[in-house]
């Protein structure tokens, strides 16, 4: 018996919609509930990491980095801990955070819609590249954005990855990032003054 034309058409549809998906990472996980709403400095589990943001503030300067005319940094301070038992590249930590923040800019000055950040280490101002199995740092989650849009209050926003095997090559990483908390901090004001460059002084 000859199949409907309609349904061999559905058939094909839904196999093509499945091979996409799972090759672009897989279906979004998502709660009912949503993303839980954490306090300022609480420790959030976002598999692979343990996350606490304590407190927001806008910047002209991050350890002796300046702004570019017109832009300037928000920085989250808190503390990132590798709660998996292998180390993680930068790129899934940030992936894992991000904010909403609008006229956002990559570290290289380029218009983004998503704001992305880079992670410095508080210590000694350098980007934190990896972690390792069970190692913590004091950080600086560091968005730029322009001048004249630094909130005064800013929600962001931390996610979950899923480790599984990549459906393109087989290599076990951590995938499907999903919100799974939100946590809402004050931003404390750009100076009155944005500082000079050190050229010109």
């Amino acid at each position: 018996m000859r199949a409907h034309p309609w349904l061999t058409a559905t058939v094909v549809a839904v196999t093509a919609a499945l091979l996409i998906v799972t090759l672009l990472g897989g279906w979004a996980r998502s709660s009912p509930e949503g993303p839980a709403q954490a306090e300022p400095g609480t420790t959030v589990e976002a598999e692979p990491f343990r996350i606490r943001l304590d407190e927001a503030s806008a910047r002209f300067v991050v350890n002796g980095d300046g702004a570019e005319p017109g832009q300037a940094y928000v920085v989250v301070e808190g503390q990132i801990e590798l709660a998996a038992m292998e180390s993680v590249a930068a790129g899934t930590l940030t992936d894992a955070i991000t904010a909403d923040l609008t006229d956002a800019y990559d570290q290289f000055g380029s218009p983004i819609k998503v704001p992305a950040p880079v992670v410095r280490v508080r210590a000694d101002g350098s980007s934190l590249l990896g972690l390792g199995p069970g190692l913590a740092y004091d950080v600086e989650i560091v968005f730029i954005v322009a001048e004249q849009s630094v909130p005064r209050r800013m929600t962001v926003t931390l996610l979950e990855h899923t480790r599984r095997a990549s459906a393109l090559d087989g290599d076990l990483g951590w995938y499907d990032e999903a919100p799974v908390a939100r946590v809402t901090l004050d931003v404390a004001p750009l100076p009155a003054v944005r500082p000079e460059p050190e050229g010109l002084r």
